[in-house]
């Protein structure tokens, strides 16, 4: 027999999964209030008709302190088998509990194509705090602003208490590093100005850019959709940024995965890599870079030290309450490898 969840209480009684999950998981004082008893009471009714049993995860968490900390992804089935970043940060939660002595649970969860719905890692009570990655929509991300009483740590987006990588310094050396071997006319691959650290990434190319004397305009400038196939955004880029009567002769690309393919597609269309067009991608891992033929010249973040820092701040801040640095900032690197050539000499 399938077992009753949040989702189920929640379309029965005709209220969203975060109004069912304050009512059935205890929620605040406040949150109780705006509910109302009359309501509270019908939803309690209706989950015990349908025999939603998940009251039993907060009686453990009533019951005892409980230390386990959990990884949970807000990110599309396809996404974290192609982006290599999800299993490195993957791999290095799970070596930095082991090393703490911490017990640890990873889960995904697809908030955008399922945004009325909540993951059971928030709303189970079966882990004592959370680090969050990715980017939580609709249900998800009302849940952590209003509702969660689980410590919880966001990783690579702003909040109160965060990890995230400062792509600034990194960023600004490739840029002056392509200006420096004879690069003018830079197309730029983006991710979506919704997210704060796609703004701050296109004010910062901008910027430097306009400092270096550089052609950034914007016929050269193109955002790429997350939770969509990364295949059709390479190929629209391309088109937009190679298309033009005086094509980039180097391109800024967002994801090594986009990189991969924006390099193929060039050399689908006849340009050489590096000598016809120069590649250089932001958010990418070494191993993202090194595995792919010419290798990937990358502004690239290191999952070791932001998983060991994230995992620190949330046992500080399970155990205390608070935290002596809420916001902590993890340095990108620049690797200058096979995808970027000197032109300085050449004849174009």
């Amino acid at each position: 027999m399938k077992r009753v969840c949040l989702k189920d209480v929640a379309e029965a009684a005709g209220v969203s999964a975060v109004t069912a999950s304050i009512v059935l998981n205890g929620g605040s004082t406040r949150s109780r209030a705006r509910v109302g008893a009359a309501r509270q009471e019908e939803i309690r009714r209706i989950a015990a008709e349908l025999g939603y049993r998940a009251s039993a995860a907060a009686r453990i968490l009533k019951c005892k302190d409980l230390n386990d900390i959990g990884l949970l992804f807000f990110e599309n089935a396809q996404n974290i088998r192609e982006h290599v970043g999800f299993t490195d940060l993957n791999i290095q939660f799970t070596r930095t509990c082991r090393e703490l002595g911490i017990r640890c649970q990873v889960d995904w969860f697809d908030s955008l194509h399922h945004p009325d719905e909540l993951p059971g890692l928030l709303t189970d009570g079966l882990v004592g705090g959370l680090l969050i990655a990715g980017n939580p929509n609709g249900e998800s991300e009302r849940f952590l602003r209003e509702q969660c009483r689980m410590p919880f740590v966001r990783i690579e987006e702003p909040g109160e208490y965060s990890v995230m990588f400062d792509p600034a310094p990194a960023l600004r050396e490739a840029l002056e590093y392509l200006a420096a071997t004879g690069h003018r006319r830079l197309g730029f691959v983006n991710g979506p100005a919704r997210f704060q650290r796609y703004r701050h990434i296109r004010g910062i190319v901008a910027s430097k850019t306009a400092r270096l004397g550089m052609e950034s305009p914007q016929e050269f400038y193109y955002e790429a959709e997350p939770y969509e196939d990364f295949s059709v955004d390479a190929v629209l880029a391309e088109r937009r940024l190679m298309d033009c009567g005086e094509p980039p002769d180097a391109v800024l690309v967002s994801s090594a995965v986009l990189g991969k393919a924006f390099v193929s597609l060039l050399q689908q269309r006849g340009l050489r890599v590096p000598l016809d067009v120069g590649v250089v991608c932001f958010e990418a891992t070494d191993w993202d870079a090194l595995k792919f033929v010419p290798r990937l010249t990358a502004v690239e973040y290191d999952y070791t030290e932001i998983a060991a820092r994230a995992v620190r701040m949330l046992q500080e801040l399970m155990k205390s309450g608070t935290v002596r640095e809420p916001r902590l900032l993890v340095p990108e690197r620049f690797t200058v490898r096979d995808t970027v050539i000197d032109r300085r000499g050449r004849k174009q």
